[in-house]
């Protein structure tokens, strides 16, 4: 089942596309990891993805009503600020909200979902903390249970991991790739391409602003594809407990 299909998507910044003419689809049992240097477009395919920019070309998601968009695709963004000293249960219960009628109270179902993305992200006993006395970490992992007790079919995630110590980043994609094991589809823009290759079932890279390679992570992270889009040498082989990455040097 399809669960997002993107064509000729294109996002400008003035005359400049920083997303130029991206077609990909993404179906359930999917993790794709997005990922290209800085700059690339990932956070701008995304997010006109969503249609949160101007765009031009087709996105499935942006064709759906707002409630059923938001019942279908959770957001994870890269800003990770929390503003008010909200309890971390009720700030992911807000994830619930797509299910919710206006004035409607939380469900046992709504609980347990909340319950479940908090144990997920390694925070039960969190629930009655101030979310903005945790540390930077904590917080991230706060934002990605909120999405993750959304409940959709599909969770787009901008830089999710980054920030967080090698346990929890571990954890956080290994969770990923349970929901896509489950029939879910992540799309996940990453910069750690060990992690990416690890967990990831297939690879998106973006070079300034086109997809430049689409594949399983064998057939992306090539050493000619590396030294073109990241100016770098790598080691990848196959281990007993999977693909193995290890960047080596800059070639330029």
């Amino acid at each position: 089942m399809t669960l997002l299909s993107l064509d000729r998507l294109t996002v400008k910044r003035g005359d400049c596309p920083v997303v130029d003419a991206a077609t990909l689809t993404v179906g359930a049992g999917e993790l794709v990891g997005l990922i290209g240097p800085n700059g690339a477009g990932k956070t701008s395919l995304m997010r006109g993805a969503l249609g949160m920019l101007p765009h031009s070309g087709m996105s499935s998601l942006t064709q759906m009503p707002a409630l059923a968009r938001a019942r279908h695709a959770a957001w994870l963004p890269q800003a990770r600020d929390i503003a008010w000293p909200i309890a971390v249960e009720t700030l992911v219960m807000l994830g619930r909200t797509p299910h919710l009628a206006a004035g409607q109270r939380p469900s046992a179902r709504d609980r347990a979902a909340v319950a479940q993305a908090l144990a997920t992200m390694d925070l039960t006993g969190f629930e009655t903390r101030p979310a903005t006395e945790l540390s930077g970490g904590e917080q991230a992992r706060v934002l990605i249970a909120r999405a993750l007790a959304q409940d959709t079919p599909l969770i787009l995630a901008d830089e999710p991991i980054a920030g967080l110590d090698p346990g929890h980043q571990i954890a956080t994609m290994a969770a990923f790739a349970g929901l896509a094991r489950g029939g879910k589809a992540v799309m996940v823009s990453l910069h750690d391409l060990g992690l990416a290759a690890r967990h990831c079932t297939r690879l998106v890279l973006m070079h300034k602003g086109r997809i430049h390679a689409d594949g399983v992570p064998e057939t992306v992270l090539t050493q000619a594809n590396l030294a073109q889009v990241f100016g770098i040498s790598a080691h990848l082989a196959q281990g007993p407990q999977g693909i193995i990455f290890q960047p080596l040097e800059v070639l330029r």
